[in-house]
């Protein structure tokens, strides 16, 4: 079997390539790249993201993807944003929010762990999710998604993973890319004109390789399919998806060694929106108020992320060795949103800067060591590693005054995975992994705020608003600590067909820093005390089930699941109440991933997922209240797509995706807002010459006015989708 570096990309590019948890899954690439490895007689090998090692797909026990780089080009065409593609690829991930920020958006129904080669880029301790949207997708060699709980790279993997693994250098001697595309609305072409440009450059000598990949994105207004111009933020301060400015540059240089490989990575984001006008958020739906220009400071993020990979192969002829170094340095500013029922605190003196502005610093060292044991027992490995992570969170308004507490917190892992046949059918593996986290929330003084009077009317001479006191935070120390456990098992029935079953937890300190934005003492309208200690949550530790089947031929590839988790201390928003609380809840669903080449020139398949949840909202003890619709949104979603290529390089493209849309029953605050079912109709063709790649496209066909259900979900008010957009792609490679 040809040996595939741990982390190590530049060795297999014709590779079939896999992820997951303690246990990952199956793999969904290509059919043309699994016929491309068969013909090369090259061994089906995985560099597996969750095991942290080298992995054989069929010997994994759980639900992994994988989405190749031209899967990836043809579905974030319009946007150039991955999310839309995850949207329609990924079974558990959530429908696509069309912002800037991942707010609404899950895996599962739970929190989804974001990370680019093997690092992390959601923020802990206090989330402002805008990771996705701010990765260039042509930097991007694969997606690599781990479906369902998992604690292999830490804290907040309770619903999946997805790890970005970006390009490296393939050819000998220079090479590279060019390539824009622009799109836009015909409703008007001038004001919602979206260019994207981004060039790549690549060298390769020997066993050296450098990579450099630089993208501009500018994006201008968006409509819905009546024409009615879409909010420039239609989800209370997480910012829209126009009007954005932002420069992405990232670089990696490379050794590859017959002892030792070393890899550098870094990039550079920053980004800014602007957002003209307000937003009313009173309408239904939420619409854009031209009356009254945007007073605030524009959204910005400001990242730069390194991160380093050093690999040792056979250290005293027993075990391989991986380290990893990383380093995110993040601000990120979000919108402002005027004092309102969507916004019921503004900090004085000025509520014109009532924006909040978020400093967050990662920093974390990963070493995991792998050793064959075959001399004992054959086909014996074990896997076993520790990790150190360093996180520094601070909340801000604009003025530099505090408004959660600031947070550092160190963390400490150490894990144990074993695998092993049995007989020549059955495969088992298992693993435990110890989690020890202390958090040390400093004191502060949360400032004055407005909020509105609940008694209020213009005839009643009650004033329209009242002043939240001064109210300081004590200081205080928490620490979190868990064991999480793997065990799944595979059993091959034929060459084609594998069955296997998981159990998995997952383990996520939650969003400490909401809770102590939101805290209040007994009396808020006047100067008080919180001790923070009594208002910090507890850590989450989620368990899922997981039962499956996999099979593959040359000509087709079907994974289909089924999953079960459970929760003790499942954290949810109330946008009403603006608290944060935490309670018992289950959720379970289905998964279903066909891929098949119906002839030599035609390919199609589909993408089914199902999923609901209930929980313990009133802890009564009977967990018999739906999820919110920000966790399930529409709990089935469908992706249908086909594909013909015609030989002379012209290529066609098409899909349909469905979204069911919700109507939760009563649970104990009053039915669950209804979310209407979607329905987008998407197509596109390509030609392919020496002069370059061309490619035309139409998004939303039919330009259907619809709801965008994440986005209406994450605040219960309706948002609606982006209607028709058409666009058009240049790409040069040379």
């Amino acid at each position: 079997m040809k040996r595939v570096a741990m982390g190590n990309k530049g060795s297999f590019a014709r590779v079939l390539l896999c992820t997951v948890a303690p246990f990952a899954m199956f793999q969904t690439t290509s059919i043309a790249t699994a016929q491309d490895a068969i013909e090369d007689d090259t061994d089906l090998t995985v560099v597996v993201t969750a095991s942290r090692t080298e992995e054989s797909i069929s010997s994994i026990p759980g639900t992994v993807q994988v989405i190749g780089v031209d899967e990836l080009k043809s579905a974030v065409d319009a946007s150039g944003d991955i999310t839309s593609a995850l949207e329609r690829l990924v079974p558990g991930f959530s429908l696509d929010n069309e912002t800037l920020s991942g707010g609404g958006q899950n895996f599962r129904g739970r929190s989804v762990q974001i990370l680019v080669n093997g690092a992390p880029r959601t923020t802990a301790l206090r989330k402002l999710s805008r990771a996705l949207s701010l990765i260039d997708p042509n930097s991007i060699e694969r997606i690599e998604v781990i479906n369902g709980a998992s604690a292999v790279y830490g804290d907040g993997a309770t619903g999946g993973v997805i790890n970005i693994i970006t390009k490296t250098a393939e050819k000998e001697g220079w090479s590279g890319e060019v390539g824009t595309t622009v799109s836009a609305s015909e409703r008007d072409v001038k004001d919602s004109l979206n260019v994207l440009t981004s060039v790549s450059a690549a060298f390769r000598q020997e066993n050296t390789h450098v990579q450099v990949n630089g993208q501009f994105k500018n994006t201008g207004d968006m409509f819905d399919g009546s024409g009615s111009q879409i909010s420039e933020d239609p989800i209370t301060g997480q910012g829209g998806g126009s009007g954005i400015e932002q420069y992405n540059l990232s670089g990696q240089v490379g050794y590859e060694g017959d002892a030792f490989d070393v890899t550098l990575y870094a990039n550079l984001v920053k980004m800014e929106q602007d957002i003209k006008f307000q937003t009313d958020y009173t309408t239904d739906p939420v619409s854009l108020d031209p009356s009254k220009p945007y007073l605030g400071l524009p959204p910005l993020e400001d990242s730069k992320n390194i991160n380093a990979t050093f690999n040792f192969y056979k250290i005293g002829g027993l075990f391989d060795a991986k380290v990893e170094l990383y380093y995110n340095d993040a601000e990120k500013r979000a919108a402002y949103v005027p004092l309102s029922a969507a916004n019921p605190v503004a900090y004085l003196p000025d509520v014109n800067e009532s924006q909040t502005v978020l400093f967050a610093k990662q920093a974390g060292v990963r070493t995991t060591f792998d050793a064959d044991l075959s001399a004992v027992y054959e086909g014996l490995a074990v896997t076993w590693g520790s990790d150190y992570s360093y996180n520094d969170i601070t909340q801000t308004v604009p003025d530099g005054r505090d408004i959660i507490s600031p947070m550092k917190q160190h963390g400490f892992a150490q894990f144990a995975q074993v695998k092993a046949p049995i007989g020549e059918m059955f495969e088992v593996r298992g693993g435990v992994r110890h989690e020890r986290f202390f958090l040390s929330m400093d004191s502060f003084v949360r400032p004055n705020a407005l909020v509105p009077n609940p008694y209020y009317s213009p005839s009643n001479g009650q004033p329209a608003t009242l002043t939240i006191g001064k109210h300081t935070f004590t200081a205080a120390d928490k620490d979190y600590s868990a064991t999480v456990f793997n065990l799944g098992g595979v059993i091959h029935l034929t060459d084609e067909l594998d069955v296997f079953a998981g159990f998995s937890q997952g383990f996520s300190v939650p969003d400490v820093g909401s809770f102590t934005r939101r805290a209040m003492p007994a009396n808020p309208f006047a100067d008080g005390v919180v001790d923070v200690s009594d208002v910090a949550p507890e850590a989450v530790i989620v368990d899922n089930y997981e039962l499956g089947a996999r099979y593959n031929t040359n000509g087709i590839s079907i994974a289909a699941s089924a999953f079960y988790s459970t929760s003790d201390k499942g954290v949810n928003f109330d946008d009403a109440t603006q608290t944060v609380t935490q309670a018992e809840e289950r959720i379970w669903g289905a998964e279903l991933n066909i891929r098949g080449q119906l002839s030599e020139a035609w390919a199609a398949g589909a993408v089914l997922a199902y999923k609901e949840g209930v929980w313990d909202e009133n802890k009564d003890g009977d967990i018999d209240e739906d999820l919110p619709n920000n966790r399930i949104g529409s709990p089935f979603k469908a992706t249908l797509f086909s594909d013909y290529n015609f030989g002379n390089g012209l290529s066609v493209q098409g899909e349909a995706v469905f979204g069911s849309g919700r109507n939760g029953k009563e649970g104990a605050k009053g039915d669950l807002k209804k979310l209407k079912p979607t329905f987008t109709m998407n197509a596109s063709a390509g030609y392919n010459s020496d002069y370059g790649d061309f490619r035309f496209g139409v998004s939303n066909i039919f330009d259907t006015k619809q709801q965008n259900t994440t986005a209406t979900a994450l605040r219960d008010r309706e948002v609606l989708a982006e209607g028709r957009r058409v666009f058009l792609q240049y790409t040069k490679t040379f």
